[in-house]
């Protein structure tokens, strides 16, 4: 892909070339000049009527002045969700709609959704207890503290010699 700058001659009945547009904010990529989309549309507008462009951060814009002293003006971005919606912001929309879209059939599947993880957290939480109660009251304290401690990588304290207070 060819830089706009690159295919501009001078106008017919003009003796001195058109000064290339400087594009001090673009960065050159595999041969092609990046720039802000309001230098794309200015220069699909005007092509080599533009003198000077320039950034016009306050308002989001890219300012051409052109060859007959007058300017005109570009936005930098395309209003209308053009850009994706960052993560936090697409999650909420998305909760959003399936709370307050009044759709019965998602509202019924998102509540049962709801109370099956609430029966899942609570089933987990019995059985771990269970477990940990099983092995307190059943298990041999000699037999846990060797089971816990091929676990973790560490010996025994009765192999290494250490007496427990």
């Amino acid at each position: 892909m060819r830089s706009p700058e690159s295919s501009r001659h001078a106008p017919e009945g003009h003796a001195s070339p058109v000064r290339p547009v400087r594009r001090p904010s673009a960065r050159p990529f595999a041969g092609a000049s990046a720039g802000s989309l309001g230098e794309d549309i200015l220069l699909a507008r005007h092509g080599h009527q533009i003198l000077r462009l320039r950034q016009d951060h306050r308002t989001g814009q890219t300012v051409a002045t052109l060859r007959d002293g007058t300017t005109d003006a570009a936005p930098n971005r395309i209003e209308g969700g053009v850009l994706a919606p960052r993560p936090g912001e697409s999650a909420r929309l998305a909760w959003d709609s399936l709370t307050h879209g009044g759709n019965p059939e998602s509202v019924r599947e998102l509540r049962f959704l709801g109370r099956l993880s609430a029966i899942w957290i609570a089933v987990s939480l019995l059985l771990g207890a269970l477990m940990v109660w099983g092995m307190a009251t059943v298990m041999d304290p000699a037999a846990a503290e060797q089971l816990m401690s091929a676990y973790f990588g560490a010996a025994p304290l009765a192999e290494t010699g250490a007496q427990t207070p």
